[in-house]
């Protein structure tokens, strides 16, 4: 198993690579159906934001148009990477930016089946539709199982009880972190699908709906929350964690130490819409762990390590956002 996660884990995430660089050298005229099909639907995510956009002649020498360049997907894709190699040269212990990916590409998948859902049309059901959807259920279950059997090793070991005594509440940079990261990809999320939605003016988006039944002007606000309350739900009742907390190794827990039940992380995530109630853990005071009896608790981990994860997401993300208002701000004439 430890192999084919190592080989399908260099496969992901060199298609990434190559979709983010395809269309900066190569015109999307020039792509076939089938090309298109392979480098952007079989794709194992592809979340938008964060576009940088090139004059076409600093590429290609000729006047006319700009290539867009995603750098919230490349530097996701860049962490598949690195997390591969991490992995392969950690000689398969250390976990923690594979198991971030494959949560990224849980999500992606979950949010593409809900729109094919949403926005089937039998009429225009093809080869490439079936092949779509079958291989987005392929990477649900791909990613579920890493998930659940090689990437989150058990903290609790089968009829040993764990004592509060002997869990370590995660700490508030930790949290901090954890709401920072996890926020940042539910934006994403939220930015890239409404920026989609207004591209497609001629087709029903998921978004749309949203539009229709609170208007222009609270539409953004109800969308937020509703993929905020469904990210939480879904993660946290599936996982017992977020891709946050994968990357900072806690995860989630009873008093007693043991998984909580659903009924527990459904009460814990309606507690997050309580205004300002994320940033309550720098009060002394976790208002949805505490009214819902879970806490948040540390893995056993080696802390000179997960300094070192820290370090590089902290420099990573500068880079990128240096990338960005760099280019963003750049005068190509």
């Amino acid at each position: 198993m430890k192999k084919t996660i190592l080989a399908l884990s260099l496969l992901f995430s060199l298609m990434g690579i190559l979709k983010s660089f395809f269309f900066v050298f190569y015109d999307f005229e020039d792509v076939t159906e089938f090309l298109n099909f392979i480098l952007l639907d079989i794709q194992p995510y592809g979340f938008a934001g964060m576009d940088i956009y090139i004059p076409r002649y600093v590429i290609h020498g000729t006047p006319g148009g700009t290539i867009s360049l995603g750098l919230v997907n490349l530097f996701f894709i860049l962490t598949f990477l690195l997390g591969t190699l991490i992995y392969y040269f950690s000689k398969y212990k250390e976990t923690k930016l594979l198991a971030f990916n494959y949560c990224l590409v849980f999500l992606d998948s979950i949010t593409k089946i809900v729109s094919f859902i949403l926005l089937f049309n039998l009429e225009k059901l093809n080869i490439y539709s079936v092949s779509y959807i079958t291989i987005t259920l392929l990477y649900i279950f791909i990613s579920y199982q890493f998930l659940t059997k090689e990437l989150n090793h058990k903290v609790i070991e089968d009829d040993i009880q764990i004592t509060e005594s002997a869990l370590e509440n995660a700490s508030n940079t930790k949290r901090f972190l954890n709401l920072f990261i996890d926020s940042f990809i539910i934006l994403v999320i939220v930015f890239g699908y409404i920026e989609y939605a207004d591209r497609r003016n001629d087709i029903m988006t998921f978004f749309s709906y949203f539009k229709s039944a609170f208007g222009e002007q609270f539409a953004s606000i109800v969308f937020f929350w509703a993929v905020k309350f469904i990210y939480y739900l879904l993660f946290e009742s599936i996982f017992k964690t977020t891709p946050a907390k994968f990357m900072t190794s806690c995860y989630i827990t009873d008093e007693e130490g043991n998984s909580p039940s659903f009924q527990m992380i459904l009460k814990r995530t309606l507690l997050r819409f309580f205004p300002f109630e994320s940033f309550s853990f720098l009060m002394g005071k976790n208002l949805h762990d505490d009214y819902s009896d879970t806490y948040v608790v540390n893995k056993k981990t080696n802390r000179k390590i997960e300094d070192l994860y820290t370090q590089f997401l902290a420099i990573s993300f500068g880079i990128l956002l240096v990338v960005y208002f760099t280019m963003f701000n750049r005068d190509f004439y």
